[in-house]
């Protein structure tokens, strides 16, 4: 999928749905294994303390929605830990690694990408295009 939308073409679109509950759930379940599992230490220590798990739910959301834009979810080598979210004042932003970053390139992309959360009905939606 190739779409112009002006000077910037969308090489890949993915969505998703994270249900806060669910990782507040997971978190008291499995506590920093969990995270371990979907995050790098240094990105652990970037949560913002005063949200953290609005910011876990909304990383899980643009993570996988970042899978789905490069069009191989958690397969052929790609892990939770190759899409790295950062937080700020703004949202949300991500930037891609290892794996996903070499299947980002075959899609024409050079890996950048445009991330959007917003909350909806105690839903976190995240909407990542990547960039060509």
């Amino acid at each position: 999928m190739t779409e112009d939308h002006g000077l910037t073409r969308t090489a890949g679109l993915g969505i998703d749905l994270v249900e806060p509950d669910r990782v507040e759930r997971a978190l008291a379940r499995w506590g920093e294994r969990f995270l371990a599992k979907l995050m790098s230490p240094d990105e652990i220590a970037a949560l913002p303390a005063g949200r953290r798990l609005d910011a876990i739910a909304d990383a899980i959301a643009v993570k996988e929605a970042a899978s789905k834009a490069i069009g191989t979810g958690w397969s052929r080598g790609v892990r939770w830990r190759d899409v790295v979210v950062a937080h700020h004042a703004g949202g949300a932003s991500a930037r891609l690694l290892a794996q996903a970053l070499v299947f980002a390139r075959r899609m024409g992309s050079a890996g950048a990408l445009e991330v959007k959360v917003a909350r909806r009905d105690g839903h976190v939606l995240a909407t990542v295009r990547l960039l060509a």
